[in-house]
């Protein structure tokens, strides 16, 4: 069986500004939006997943 790992444009497609927060983000909200099916399109709302699950409220 083959395994598909997402890449960060697979959660934030390929806005500079949603790729460049998501290098500063904790290592456990960039795996835990990895391992999900969830997409990004803005800012405020990564920001808000990346508080989420670095608290591990989500």
């Amino acid at each position: 069986m083959e395994q598909y790992y997402r890449l960060p444009q697979d959660v934030v497609g390929h806005d500079a500004a949603l790729l460049s927060y998501w290098d500063q983000m904790p290592a456990k909200a960039q795996l835990r939006l990895l391992e999900s099916s969830i997409t990004v399109s803005t800012l405020g709302e990564l920001k808000m997943l990346a508080e989420h699950f670095a608290a591990g409220d989500l």
